[in-house]
């Protein structure tokens, strides 16, 4: 019975690990007019307030979960 409730506290301890992970996310983002670097474009997770912006080269960096997506916005005056 001990070694039933073991493996199980195991199995429950690796489950909930894996619904929980989470990764950065690193990418440029550029133009598809002529692949040029954009920046200040507004990376935000779908549905939250959680974001970033691109930097001057057009990178960014987010923390994501596997069930994340990500949104992009950008306003060209």
């Amino acid at each position: 019975m001990k070694k039933l409730l073991l493996v199980w506290v195991f199995v429950m301890a690796a489950f909930s690990s894996s619904l929980a992970q989470t990764r950065q996310v690193t990418g440029k983002v550029t133009s598809s007019e002529d692949g040029s670097a954009l920046p200040g474009v507004s990376v935000s997770l779908k549905g939250t307030a959680r974001g970033t912006t691109s930097t001057s080269d057009g990178s960014y960096k987010i923390m994501v979960s596997n069930s994340d997506a990500l949104v992009f916005r950008f306003w060209r005056i």
